[in-house]
Formats: structure tokens, C-alpha cells, sequence
């Protein structure tokens, strides 16, 4: 069974009061920093140093064989696009933490560009805190595209060459982002 329990308030204030070494995964999506009604733009430094205050807890609180998935967007000033992944990837790098995928999360729809194309994509950063990290990949395999394809020649063969439990899901993920008012989301409440 899978419990989830809702805090509301300051991140850091939460982080805080969590035991060093006890998560052994953080995943989460940050405010970009655009001016959304749910923050407070502020200088791209400031921004930045408070990302790494909860950075630097989140690392404290994760276990050494845990994980960190941090999804960012990008950061616009006067028109010109900052990749948040980029410019953070440096506090993850002085932590000591590797980064073992840059996932990209493509979309459909969203805000519509008129002098760049318009962005359809956001990056989930994973980060682990040691080499000897947990990773599942069995449970979230896909099928395979072509799955009785089998070995040419060689000791294999005329044998399978596939895993027959799926292929691995790449690090692109195509994911709708759904608005309450989409059709995509009233499809499911059907």
C-alpha cells in the first residue's frame, strides 16, 4: 500500500525536519522562476541559491544508495531562454553526485511562442548520491518493436535477441500535459 501525506508550507521547513539518510528517493518540480501566481520572480542568482538550500537537504536527507529526480524547465529573461538543468547542474556536481540520466518530457501543447519556436519539452535530472544506486528497470520495460527478432549468426545464433520482458524505455519520455479543461483529461473520467 502506498501512503502519501500532503504538507503545506515551506519546502526547506520540511526538508528540515527530516532525518539525515532516510529517503531513498526525491522527485520533484520546483518553480521555474517565470512569475507563475504560486511565486515570486527574483533575480536568477537568488533564484539559483535558494534552489541549492534545498538541493544541499535534499541530498543530506537521501539515503547513500538513493536517488534524486529534479524536473526543470527553462528560465526566460527579455526573451532569451536559460535551461535551468544546465545552470544547476554544477551544485548537484559539488555535492559529489553523478548524474545518471537527462531525461527529456515532451508535450503536445502548452504557451505558444511568437519570435522562437514554441517549447514543448521539459528535463527531469537524475542524480544518485553513490555508484551503488537503485535502479528497477524489469518493471517498467516496454514492448519490444520487433519482439521475435532473433540473432543472425554468431554462438546466438537463431536465440532471441530481445529481453523478452520489454525494451528499455529510453530517456524520452512522450507525456501529455494535461489542463483540466483538455480533452485528454475528461477522457479519463469517463
Amino acid at each position: 500500500m502506498v501512503v502519501s501525506t500532503l504538507f503545506l508550507g515551506d519546502c526547506l521547513d520540511l526538508l528540515k525536519q527530516i532525518p539525515d539518510n532516510s529517503v531513498q528517493l526525491v522527485v520533484t518540480s520546483p518553480p521555474y522562476n517565470i512569475g507563475k501566481e504560486y511565486e515570486k520572480r527574483q533575480k536568477l542568482q537568488s533564484y539559483l541559491d535558494f534552489q541549492e538550500q534545498v538541493i544541499k537537504e535534499c541530498y543530506r536527507i537521501i539515503k547513500q544508495e538513493g536517488s534524486i529526480c529534479w524536473q526543470t524547465g527553462n528560465y526566460v529573461d527579455n526573451g532569451s531562454i536559460i535551461p535551468l538543468d544546465i545552470i544547476m547542474y554544477p551544485i548537484f556536481d559539488k555535492l559529489g553526485m553523478k548524474m545518471r540520466n537527462r531525461i527529456v518530457w515532451h508535450f503536445g501543447h502548452g504557451l505558444h511562442a511568437s519570435k522562437r519556436f514554441s517549447g514543448r519539452y521539459e528535463t527531469i535530472v537524475w542524480f544518485t548520491k553513490s555508484d551503488n544506486y537503485f535502479f528497477n528497470l524489469d518493471p517498467i520495460r516496454v514492448p519490444q518493436k520487433y519482439p521475435s527478432k532473433k540473432h543472425f549468426k554468431g554462438d546466438k545464433q537463431g536465440q532471441l535477441s530481445c529481453n523478452p520482458l520489454g525494451k528499455n524505455p529510453s530517456d524520452i519520455w512522450d507525456i501529455p500535459n494535461v489542463k483540466s479543461n483538455h480533452v485528454e483529461k475528461t477522457e479519463h473520467f469517463k
